[in-house]
């Protein structure tokens, strides 16, 4: 799926800072420096997930839309959000709800983004 194909779905599902986030995330880590970590971690999926945190969305509408956009499967994207959990770039704050689960608001820890892609 193509970078304009992508943008464009997620209208609708994300907010428009959010949308501006991912284009710049993508154009950041579109770097060669990353070359390698792109099949690994650092694809369309995390970046998503990191434009995301930094505004503070909910882990449910970031895989409602790509399901739905056929961007990847919801396991994809826990896989990749476990990942980022994991360095400590992303944080999980649990939002309660008045009926159903808890729902998951990511949060980004941009020290340490920067720390370790250096990216701003």
């Amino acid at each position: 799926m193509k970078l304009n194909d992508i943008v464009a779905s997620m209208s609708g599902y994300l907010t428009e800072q959010t949308i501006v986030d991912f284009i710049m995330f993508s154009k950041a880590f579109d770097d060669t420096r990353y070359s390698v970590l792109k099949t690994k971690a650092i694809d369309k999926v995390s970046i998503a997930l990191l434009a995301a945190a930094k505004n503070g969305e909910l882990f449910y509408d970031v895989v409602q839309w790509g399901e739905e956009s056929s961007v990847a499967s919801k396991a994809t994207f826990s896989r990749r959000k476990d990942f980022l959990v994991n360095l400590s770039v992303i944080q999980e704050e649990s939002v309660k709800t008045p009926f159903g689960r808890p729902k998951i608001r990511l949060k980004l820890n941009e020290p340490k983004l920067k720390e370790y892609f250096g990216v701003p």
